[in-house]
């Protein structure tokens, strides 16, 4: 973990409220973990906390977050230009633990996606990504990703299964249930719950990256909380014992 200076390399909208951003930094990132995130400094005076964003990608000295705008911070950061300086924290909090070998289904709900692309760059063509989108509007988020199956559940039924993406699962998943494959899994608590309730009758092996709000990234502050089964300590830092959990260790 590294607090670092940096510059705005791009700062381009995919499609209308998400934008894809890269960071040069004036230094290497270190290793990064698919599923760990950097607390992220907008460069804008009336912005004081940090974001927190998935590492979407990391190389050399660069690091890049794709961010949905949704509130004042990710506005301010959407309007950011090039060559801007920021300082970037990480890379916190714990990551996605890789099988070394067999099927992985990757699950990513909206922006979720953001959170398991760089673990999709990983895993290559062992994994299958079952989205979850609005619309087809939402598919140019998918722009840069290859080598990967993708199987797309669209809300409006504009593309793919008309329908949420657990439930696109669940008329999927057969196949795949014989070759024991580990899950993943980044999106709403509401997706998580449905993941939990399909796949509690044989505990298929799931790690799931949680959202929650968070001030410092740190694990100082406490102000981001999951509660767990844990009989002794039961309520979790997302930022420092997560963002990824074993879905089967969460209280949900």
């Amino acid at each position: 973990m590294d607090d670092m200076p940096g510059i705005i390399t791009e700062n381009s909208a995919l499609i209308p409220g998400y934008h894809r951003l890269t960071v040069r930094l004036e230094r290497p990132l270190g290793k990064v973990s698919p599923g760990q995130f950097v607390m992220l400094k907008v460069p804008d005076p009336e912005v004081f906390l940090r974001r927190p964003f998935s590492i979407y990608d990391a190389r050399d000295r660069t690091v890049t977050v794709m961010y949905r705008v949704v509130g004042k911070g990710t506005d301010a950061l959407s309007r950011a230009r090039k060559k801007a300086p920021v300082m970037v924290l990480g890379p916190l909090g714990r990551g996605f633990s890789i099988p070394p070998a067999g099927a992985c289904l990757v699950i990513a709900g909206g922006i979720g996606y953001a959170g398991v692309r760089m673990l999709l760059k990983r895993l290559g063509k062992r994994a299958a990504l079952f989205l979850g989108i609005t619309g087809k509007t939402e598919l140019p988020l998918l722009s840069d990703l290859k080598g990967v199956e993708v199987l797309t559940a669209t809300l409006d039924g504009s593309h793919g299964y008309h329908g949420n993406v657990v439930s696109l699962l669940k008329e999927r998943f057969a196949p795949h249930r014989s070759q024991g494959p580990t899950i993943f899994a980044c999106g709403p608590k509401g997706m998580i719950i449905s993941l939990k309730e399909f796949l509690e009758p044989d505990k298929v092996p799931c790690q799931v990256s949680i959202e929650e709000r968070m001030a410092c990234g740190l694990g100082l502050c406490f102000g981001c909380i999951a509660e767990t089964k844990d009989d002794t300590n039961p309520f979790k830092r997302v930022c420092k014992e997560g963002p990824v959990f074993d879905l089967w260790d969460l209280s949900l």
